[in-house]
């Protein structure tokens, strides 16, 4: 869950190192929120779990000015200007190189800048995962796809295993910068929804003939099928009304869709189709029109309806309407239709998404108080899951298709 893209590059001096956020100061958790299972010194996860455990603190353990000696030696790269991006649970620099020194070990110099990605620690025992996102950039590129593109180090390979003081090992990669705007820092339009949802239809065309091994085993706890697992992080709901309406969309999504897993298609998808990852830009009307997507970091094979339902969630918290998800998804349905049955676990998905963020969002802040971007979704978040589960639950298939035929009959788009 990361921000690449939001970043203000009149505000970096050269060799400036600014932080969004003061992480290392804010990762004790307090005793009134740690787990009832769990002690708040638990900051490593369990080695035989492949899903975030209570009480974990995955976040890597690099300091910024680290990142210039690393990059140097990893791909020869003497860095100009430097910016730390807002993340989860990843630590990601934005990073310029200066061109007056030569630089022998990358062949395409990328005029844009570069990402550097130091993995958190829970996904850095992956590295099956890492070579299965590397190889599905290099796969989406070459089909045309606008997406951060992998970077070949000094060794001649997509990442390295590097340790830091204060943590073990984590997975570094660098990855080419992907200009232009991001969703969420324009207007919101029905025309800019509906692109969107075309694109997700898109995308996950182009994804469908994707496969990797890792994948075929893969898990994290942002994968809808993980909803579950939510159960673990109530604790971080200081609202018992909250968790409740949680622990109610969990038990239906468990009942509802869980149970007809088997039965739904599925493939690599996105898995975070969201505000933050959407890159947009000027088209020759002047209009915004979606051109790329960035964060790969929580692709999965899961079923495809996963992925429209994460992505409506967060269209619809963008454009602070319950009815706008019916833009998307008409977007959607015009490049690739579901069915009737897909549709009707929609709704579920939709509200396990919110769920999700919500709880997810609320925990990781515990943990780090100071990292504001992790509550990006709440204010909105609460008011859209409380009006689709308690007001618009029964009604909303019927919302969604109304707005969606009257986007497309109306004269003007």
């Amino acid at each position: 869950m990361e921000q690449w893209n939001n970043v203000e590059l009149t505000n970096m001096s050269k060799k400036s190192y600014t932080l969004n956020h003061e992480y290392d100061g804010a990762q004790r958790l307090n005793k009134e929120n740690a787990p009832p299972t769990q002690t708040a010194s638990s900051t490593e996860p369990s080695p035989q779990c492949d899903l975030l455990q209570p009480g974990s603190d995955i976040k890597p353990k690099i300091k910024p000015e680290d990142v210039e000696t690393l990059v140097r030696r990893l791909y020869g790269i003497t860095i100009s200007e430097i910016k730390e991006l807002i993340s989860y649970d990843d630590r990601n620099y934005f990073i310029k190189e200066d061109s007056n020194v030569k630089n022998p070990l990358i062949v395409a110099h990328c005029p844009q800048g570069y990402v550097l990605k130091v993995v958190n620690s829970l996904d850095s025992k992956k590295e099956d995962i890492v070579d299965a996102q590397n190889q599905l950039l290099l796969y989406l590129a070459k089909n045309k796809v606008q997406c951060p593109k992998p970077i070949v180090n000094a060794c001649g390979k997509y990442y390295s295993v590097e340790r830091f003081s204060g943590g073990g090992g984590n997975v570094v990669r660098l990855l080419e910068f992907v200009p232009g705007k991001m969703f969420h820092e324009i207007e919101v339009t029905k025309n800019l929804l509906y692109q969107s949802g075309q694109y997700l239809a898109k995308l996950n065309g182009v994804m469908k003939n994707f496969t990797h091994p890792a994948y075929e085993s893969h898990k994290t706890i942002w994968m809808l099928q993980s909803a579950p697992q939510l159960r673990d992080f109530l604790y971080a709901l200081k609202d018992l009304s909250r968790q409740a309406i949680i622990e109610e969309i969990i038990d239906a999504f468990e009942l509802k869709v869980l149970s007809a897993l088997p039965g739904l298609e599925k493939q690599i998808i996105h898995g975070d189709f969201n505000e933050q990852n959407i890159v947009v830009a000027k088209g020759p009307s002047n209009e915004y029109c979606v051109t790329g997507i960035i964060d790969f970091g929580d692709t999965s094979k899961s079923p495809v309806l996963f992925d429209i339902g994460i992505a409506m969630a967060y269209m619809m918290l963008q454009a602070r309407d319950l009815a706008s998800g019916g833009i998307f998804l008409s977007g959607y349905t015009m490049v690739r239709p579901i069915s009737s049955i897909e549709r009707d676990y929609l709704k579920y998905c939709v509200a396990a998404r919110l769920a999700q963020s919500l709880v997810m969002g609320a925990y990781t802040h515990t943990l780090h108080p100071s990292n504001d971007y992790v509550l990006v979704t709440q204010e909105q978040g609460w008011r859209l899951i409380e009006q689709l589960w308690r007001e618009k639950f029964d009604t909303i298939d019927e919302l969604w298709e109304t707005t969606g035929h009257q986007y497309l009959t109306q004269s003007h788009k």
